[in-house]
């Protein structure tokens, strides 16, 4: 009996599996028809390109729309080599709607399509297939004034084209929803202005009630200002730690932030760092440019050579600004003044952190500023008339001549008085050429040898003749007075 039963199910099994894989078959067949089955689909309206296009069967509104876009844009590109114009071209072409698009089908049927929305949601019902003889129309759009603009406590506030029957929630869906930051948000505010512009009504409404908008609506999510933010201070240099410290809104004792660095390492040189902030233009972009440069590649700052010609840059000026040189006082002015723009000085002595009676123990470090701290500069500087001008390392406890002994000694161009030579203070650019024997050098100090200058017979001949003058003349006035007084 079972056997027989078997011969009855397997026909019939055989050719049911057989119908099911004719059918799928049939499907498969039909799907790939449909992949290569093209239509027509027309574009009419404010569009980068109006007319009638290829469509695939199985793309929807959004995919067809980019695809002529992308297609149109690098058209009008191919012809254009400046950067600018590119600019230009790519600003013009991509502002179109894309929203209240209106899909017309051969059926008589419209669908209203919002490009934006289904972006940002993914809803499909509003980016429906193509069908053939599908036209798409884009509607005119001045985002000058047909616009919605959405602040205050959202994640990315935008200004976007306004569509009737907008609501609340819709703006802050394209504002990218309420920003997490903030607590407790309940209330919108809402700015409308009359058509004259010059009269401002304030509606005040809940974000849960989803009030209806109207063109040109000013909107801001209120919400209590929300203080935490990434304050930091980026410490560079000769600290453990180098990098960013956190800091609070209110900022951090300077003390603190170098504790949080790990310490000075042994050869930092306190004399010379620095916090830096933006008091001036120079400051803003030196600070800007080092933290760009740390994030980029933080083991190459600071390095020697680097030091070396910011350090002579910029101290070539400070000691000609003090210097006895006769020249005429104008010259010193450009100097005063370029050092005015140029000069960044620390607003602290770091030296002085140890002293808990200093001020620089109460300095306050906030976010954005900038330590520096570099390595110690343990040299001296020789230079003018001497055979080897440069850095000289220093030696505690040697005078200047040590020093120009080791530059070569004096030329035979150099001053020979001793009152010639002179040690200029390398923190204060002080000009010291007397008593320079017991004279401390520190590293950092410069010592300039001057030249004497080659005087001919002809000089000394018009000294002369000058000298001669003034006394002639003197002796005539005195002569003229004594006849005077007979």
């Amino acid at each position: 009996m079972n056997y027989i039963r078997l011969l009855i199910i397997f026909p019939v099994l055989f050719l049911s599996g057989l119908s099911f894989a004719q059918n799928d078959e049939q499907k498969n067949q039909s799907s790939s028809l449909k992949l290569v089955q093209t239509i027509t689909v027309t574009i009419g309206g404010n569009f980068i390109v109006n007319g009638s296009f290829t469509a695939s069967a199985i793309q929807r509104v959004d995919h067809f729309v980019t695809q002529i876009f992308l297609e149109a844009n690098s058209r009008a590109r191919a012809s254009i080599v400046q950067y600018e114009m590119l600019k230009k071209v790519d600003d013009a072409l991509s502002k179109y709607p894309l929203r209240d698009i209106t899909l017309k089908r051969a059926s008589g049927e419209t669908i209203k399509i919002d490009l934006l929305k289904y972006r940002l949601t993914g809803d499909l019902n509003i980016n429906p297939y193509l069908k053939n003889d599908d036209v798409l129309i884009f509607p005119a759009y001045d985002e000058e004034k047909n616009f919605i603009d959405i602040s205050g406590a959202v994640n990315k506030p935008t200004k976007f084209q306004f569509v009737d029957g907008d609501k609340l929630s819709d703006a802050i869906l394209f504002a990218g929803g309420i920003n997490p930051a903030y607590d407790n948000v309940t209330t919108a505010e809402i700015s409308r202005l009359n058509a004259a512009a010059d009269k401002e009504e304030i509606i005040t409404v809940a974000v849960k009630n989803d009030f209806v908008l109207r063109i040109g609506d000013r909107i801001r999510i209120l919400a209590d200002e929300n203080q935490k933010k990434n304050y930091k201070v980026l410490v560079l240099g000769e600290v453990k730690f180098p990098g960013f410290v956190y800091v609070t809104k209110d900022g951090l004792l300077l003390s603190d932030v170098i504790g949080k660095a790990g310490g000075f390492k042994s050869n930092a040189d306190l004399k010379r760092a620095e916090v830096i902030r933006n008091f001036t233009s120079i400051e803003m972009l030196r600070k800007y440019q080092l933290t760009e440069d740390y994030l980029n590649s933080p083991d190459k700052l600071l390095l020697p050579e680097t030091q070396l010609k910011i350090k002579q840059q910029k101290e070539i000026l400070e000691i000609l600004r003090l210097s006895n040189l006769k020249e005429d006082d104008s010259i010193f002015f450009s100097i005063d003044n370029q050092l005015r723009v140029l000069r960044a000085e620390s607003l602290v002595d770091f030296s002085k952190l140890n002293d808990h009676d200093s001020e620089e123990r109460k300095f306050i470090v906030k976010d954005g500023d900038l330590i520096l701290v570099p390595d110690k500069f343990d040299y001296v500087y020789v230079f003018g008339q001497v055979p080897k001008a440069g850095y000289i390392k220093h030696d505690e406890g040697k005078n200047y001549k040590y020093y120009i002994e080791q530059a070569g000694g004096l030329a035979e161009t150099a001053r020979t008085e001793d009152n010639g030579i002179v040690v200029i203070k390398g923190k204060e650019k002080n000009w010291i050429t007397k008593e320079k024997e017991k004279l401390n050098i520190e590293p950092g100090d410069f010592i300039y040898v001057p030249k004497e200058v080659p005087r001919s017979f002809d000089f000394y001949l018009k000294r002369i003749s000058s000298v001669a003058s003034i006394v002639g003349s003197v002796a005539t006035i005195i002569l003229l007075l004594v006849q005077f007084q007979k």
